[in-house]
C-alpha cells in the first residue's frame, strides 16, 4: 500500500487561504490498515514453544495477551464469534454444524467489504461451509476441505491438491497479496484458517521426530476426580496419552510457524508491515488429559485459554496486556482500527480501548458432532477468584454445579459444591442469577 501512502500523505496537508493571507493546516483522515487475522485450530497458548519466529513478530513487535480466552470452546461457535463480534448465544451457531443461523450481514468481513476493503479468506472458514460455496463479502477464497497431506481446496471455484495444506495456505496468502497490491489505493482484509494443530496431527516429515518435552501439570495428575460431575468422570484419560497428543499437535505447529514467517517476509518485502493489523489466535485450546480430559467442550481452562498476539505498528504498543480478553473482542478490535463503528451491536470491546472487564461468561450447547456425553453448560470465568459453572440436562434443569476458588486452587482440582464439606459451599442464589443474567446479554450489557 506504499502507493497509497503517498497519496494519503500528498492529501494530508491542505491548505486554505484565509483572510490575512495565512494557511490552515488540516490532518488527514488516518490511513486505514489491511488486516491479517491467523487463526489456529485447538491451539494452546503453552503450544507457542513451537513458534518461536511468530512470537518474535508478534510478540516483539506487538503486545501478547496472555488472559485470553473463547466464549464457546468449540471451533464452529468460537470462529463465528470471532467474525462477528457475539456470543454464540447471539449469533446463533450453537453446534458444530450449525454456521447457517449466522447473519452474515453482522459480521466484520461484511463491514469491511462495506467501507471498501477487498477480502479474501483461505483454508478452515467454519465447520460444515461447503468449500465450493463462496463465503459472502469475500472477493477471494482458497477453502479447505481439511487434513494435511494431500489436501483438497477450492480455489476461487477451482478444486486444487495441495501437498502440505499448512505450507498451501501460506503460500495461497502471498499470491492474494500479490493481487491485492497491483491495486494499491484499497485496504485489504485477510483471514487465514490453519488446519494445524487439530487431529490427526500429521507432521511434515522433516518434523517428524522432533521431540517436546513435558512435565505435565497438577490437573494432569488430578487422582481423585470424585468432585467432577459425571460426564467428566466418564473420561479418564491418562497423562501419558496428554503427552503425545502435545508432541504431536506441536510438530505440526513448526509448520505454521513456517508458513507465518513467509507472510512476514512477504510483507516486509512489499513494505506493508508497518501498515498492516496482525491479529493472532486459535479458535479454542485442548485437553492434554487435564482432568483425565482429552478433547475441548468442556468448562476448564486447558478449552478456553488461547494464545492471543496483535501487532500494529504505531498503534499498539508493544508488551504484555494482562486485560481479560476475548473472542469476542476482535471483530470490535478490527474495526476500531479501520476507524469504523460496528454496523450492529457487538457484544465484546476493542482491545484498542481502556475497557477493562473482570469477568467472562462462557457457555456451551449439546452437539452430537461433539458426542453426545457433553451436556449443555454455562460458566463465569473471573480470572485469579472464581469460576462457577452450572450444567444442565436438556430440558434446562440443573443437574450438577462446580465452584473453584482459582486464588487457592487454579488447577480447578477441588470442587467446593462436589468436595463432601457443605460448611464452604459458596451461597448459590446470587452466583446463579448472575449467570442467568449473562446467559441472556446483549451488546453492552455482555461482561
Amino acid at each position: 500500500m506504499r502507493a497509497h501512502r503517498s497519496v494519503l500523505a500528498a492529501a494530508a496537508v491542505v491548505l486554505t487561504t484565509m483572510a490575512g493571507g495565512a494557511a490552515v493546516i488540516a490532518a488527514a483522515p488516518p490511513q486505514r490498515p489491511n488486516v491479517l487475522v491467523l487463526l489456529l485450530d485447538d491451539a494452546r497458548p503453552e503450544s507457542m514453544v513451537a513458534m518461536p519466529r511468530t512470537r518474535a513478530w508478534l510478540g516483539g513487535n506487538g503486545r501478547s495477551y496472555p488472559n485470553a480466552v473463547v466464549t464457546t470452546p468449540s471451533c464452529c461457535p468460537s470462529r463465528a464469534s470471532i467474525w462477528s463480534g457475539r456470543y454464540a448465544h447471539n449469533h446463533g451457531v450453537v453446534a458444530q454444524n450449525a454456521i447457517g443461523r449466522l447473519d452474515h450481514d453482522r459480521t466484520v468481513v461484511h463491514d469491511l467489504k462495506t467501507a471498501g476493503y477487498r477480502t479474501a479468506v483461505v483454508g478452515k472458514l467454519f465447520n460444515a461451509w461447503k468449500i465450493h460455496k463462496q463465503p459472502p463479502y469475500v472477493d477471494r477464497w482458497a477453502l479447505a476441505g481439511g487434513g494435511y497431506d494431500n489436501a483438497l481446496f477450492n480455489v476461487d471455484g477451482k478444486g486444487v491438491r495441495a501437498r502440505y495444506s499448512t505450507t498451501f495456505i501460506g503460500e495461497q496468502i502471498n499470491r492474494y497479496l500479490d493481487e491485492f497490491e497491483r491495486d494499491d489505493n484499497r485496504p485489504w482484509f485477510v483471514n487465514a484458517g490453519f488446519v494445524t494443530p487439530h487431529s490427526p496431527f500429521t507432521p511434515e516429515p522433516k518434523y517428524a521426530n522432533v521431540p517436546f518435552t513435558w512435565d505435565g501439570s497438577p490437573a494432569t495428575r488430578e487422582a481423585d476426580r470424585s468432585d467432577k460431575p459425571r460426564y467428566v468422570r466418564n473420561f479418564g484419560k491418562s497423562e501419558a496419552e496428554g503427552s503425545r497428543t502435545r508432541q504431536a499437535q506441536l510438530r505440526t505447529q513448526l509448520s505454521a510457524d513456517d508458513a507465518i514467517e513467509s507472510i512476514r517476509r512477504h510483507l516486509a518485502a512489499r513494505g506493508e508491515l508497518a501498515n498492516t493489523l496482525v491479529v493472532f489466535l486459535s479458535d479454542n485450546g485442548k485437553f492434554w488429559s487435564e482432568h483425565g480430559l482429552m478433547e475441548k467442550f468442556m468448562p476448564y481452562d486447558a478449552a478456553e485459554r488461547v494464545p492471543l498476539l496483535i501487532s500494529l505498528p504505531g498503534r499498539i504498543d508493544r508488551g504484555t496486556d494482562n486485560r481479560l480478553a476475548a473472542n469476542v473482542d476482535i471483530t470490535p478490535t478490527i474495526l476500531d482500527a479501520a476507524g469504523l463503528a460496528p454496523s450492529y451491536a457487538t457484544d465484546g470491546r476493542s482491545l484498542l480501548g481502556g475497557h477493562r472487564r473482570d469477568r467472562i461468561l462462557t457457555e456451551y450447547w449439546r452437539d452430537s458432532d461433539n458426542g453426545a456425553g457433553i451436556p449443555p453448560w454455562a460458566s463465569t470465568l473471573v480470572p485469579d477468584r472464581y469460576r462457577y459453572t452450572e450444567v444442565y440436562d436438556d430440558s434446562g434443569r440443573v443437574t450438577d454445579r462446580e465452584y473453584y476458588d482459582l486464588a487457592a486452587d487454579p488447577w480447578q482440582l477441588t470442587n467446593l459444591y462436589g468436595d463432601r464439606k457443605p460448611g464452604n459451599d459458596p451461597a448459590v442464589g446470587p452466583l446463579a442469577a448472575a449467570l442467568a443474567a449473562q446467559r441472556r446479554c446483549a451488546g453492552a450489557a455482555c461482561p
